[in-house]
């Protein structure tokens, strides 16, 4: 039987790979190619939850020779229409996402872009 960690890993990798860029878990390759997409999960305790409440990062990254930040607008556009007040039932897990925060993070490399999105995944599970 698969961990309810790694069924919900598997389910936000596969959500993501449907938005352009390669998706990684918590650390892209030296040779990744731009743009892509890094995910990370995180637990948040909240005291007397029946649920696991958890925190999704997501980094939306490019290099953007121009001054066009249009590629990675429009990826972090779509993973929030994809993640954002949504619940993704997997029986038995059934997480709902709600977004946190979006904001743009700059990089000492000015060529670089970065995108990050925070959401927080109350996640909910039934016996099988």
């Amino acid at each position: 039987m698969v961990s309810k960690t790694a069924a919900l890993r598997k389910l936000v990798n596969e959500t993501l790979q449907t938005v352009p860029g390669e998706t990684y878990h918590k650390k892209a390759p030296a040779t990744a190619s731009h743009p892509y997409k890094v995910f990370r999960l995180s637990s948040v305790t909240f005291i007397n939850s029946d649920r696991d409440d958890l925190e999704l990062e997501i980094d939306i990254w490019d290099r953007n020779l121009s001054a066009d930040p249009k590629v990675a607008e429009e990826i972090a556009d779509q993973i929030e229409k994809l993640f954002n007040s949504t619940i993704k039932p997997r029986p038995p897990l059934y997480p709902a996402f709600f977004r946190e925060s979006r904001q743009d993070i700059e990089d000492p490399d000015k060529a670089l872009q970065r995108i990050q999105l925070r959401f927080i995944v109350q996640l909910h599970e039934t016996e099988e």
